[in-house]
């Protein structure tokens, strides 16, 4: 029996390792030395686009005198914005035919990545009354007089083809001068950008540290029952374990789904600040229950009100993504459905494991305090960072100590 305890635990810990692990995966990102770039957001009527070119390669090109050892600040780079733009307009062209193509200069500012500083120029694309079914696009800046640089060409937003936030793959390439290519609009469909936005619900939850540590706080004790005198007990019946579980997600669901729609739809806002406080501390509460059971009976509005904080927090990250700039419902249901999807995959993970192990002596004594200490560990320091707006360094901290 202990061997099979352990089996299964080591197959748990593995299967948290791997929703957990995924979070901090590093993703794969443009913005390399040497390449000059061109984003593309595509959404209901409307076309803008951002170009960002490498400052030192810039300055070699228009000899504007930067010093090669420091950045490049805003009043540095004013004087020369004339010029500037002069250069991207006889370098970056759109032809829509038989419509007409204008970009219309909006602003700029800097991007500083690990390896350059990039100043970027938003555009907005007019002349157009329909939305065209291909741009053709020209970009040579800087390959002229550097013909080792490359241009890239990416879109990174467009709802019909699922691209959200693309900032690794470009779609196109431009190596020499004068070099056209044509960037095809009518690709995509309504299926294929919602699934995508359900796609994204899923990665979100399973991603969404916060959320899922939320959920283990919750099922944790969800194969016990707490007697009179505060002891755990091992639930008899799976059904009754699981009939808490379909109530845990219900409410949890309902909740969110309701913060989500709203925020979303912009008719109730909540500085995000504060919503991402609340989530924090509703690990830490969960995770108290364990110990004293401060809920009392009122589990489930708990977990309602803290499931409403949670639903702000997925709408920030929808307004971040940008999914709802087209088809808003479809967005809205389908991102939604996502995270319905993910957190039945979490439980489906953790839930068999934690009803095996129900009967065993060290889950209430060790398996369900110890996660709980640690999870309220987790939650009193996101809670500080994000409540007070602070960055607690943990590993140096810890590495001075040995």
């Amino acid at each position: 029996m202990r061997s099979t305890a352990a089996r299964i635990i080591l197959a748990i810990l593995v299967c948290l390792f791997c929703l957990l692990s995924s979070s901090s995966l590093p993703r794969a990102l443009a913005h390399n030395l040497g390449q000059s770039y061109v984003y593309f957001q595509i959404r209901e009527s409307t076309i803008s686009t951002r170009v960002e070119m490498p400052v030192k390669e810039l300055n070699k090109v228009l000899e504007l005198g930067f010093s090669a050892d420091k950045k490049v600040r805003m009043g540095d780079i004013e004087p020369h914005m004339e010029q500037i733009q002069t250069y991207v307009n006889e370098h970056l062209t759109l032809d829509c035919s038989p419509q007409v193509c204008d970009l219309a200069f909006q602003e700029h500012g800097f991007l500083n990545t690990t390896f350059a500083q990039f100043l970027t120029l938003d555009y907005v694309v007019e002349g157009f009354q329909d939305m065209p079914d291909t741009i053709d696009v020209t970009y040579d800046v800087i390959l002229e007089q550097l013909p080792q640089h490359t241009n890239m060409v990416l879109v990174e937003e467009n709802w019909m083809t699922g691209t959200f936030k693309n900032e690794s793959t470009p779609l196109m390439i431009f190596k020499q001068p004068g070099q056209t290519q044509t960037l095809d609009l009518t690709s995509g469909s309504l299926w294929q950008g919602f699934s995508a936005v359900v796609y994204l619900g899923i990665i979100h939850i399973v991603e969404g540290i916060d959320h899922v540590l939320f959920l283990v706080a919750l099922l944790l004790p969800s194969v016990l029952r707490r007697r009179e005198d505060s002891m755990w007990q091992p639930v008899g019946k799976f059904s009754t374990a699981f009939v808490y579980i379909i109530k845990i997600a219900t409410a949890f669901t309902i909740a969110h789904s309701i913060t989500l729609c709203l925020a979303t739809l912009q008719i109730v806002q909540v500085p995000s600040r504060i919503v991402e406080s609340i989530i924090a501390a509703s690990i830490g509460l969960a995770a108290v229950d364990i110990f004293y059971p401060i809920f009392r009976g009122r589990s489930w509005l708990i977990i309602f009100l803290f499931g409403l904080f949670h639903g702000f927090g997925f709408a920030d990250v929808l307004a971040e993504l940008g999914v709802t700039s087209r088809n808003a419902v479809l967005s809205l249901f389908g991102f939604n459905l996502g995270v319905e999807l993910g957190q039945l995959m979490i439980i489906a993970v953790v839930f068999p494991g934690l009803y095996l192990l129900r009967k065993q002596r060290f889950y209430p004594s060790f398996v369900m305090k110890i996660g709980a200490l640690l999870l309220g560990a987790m939650s009193l320091y996101w809670f500080i960072e994000r409540a007070f707006d602070v960055n607690i360094r943990v590993l140096p901290m810890l590495q001075g100590l040995f």
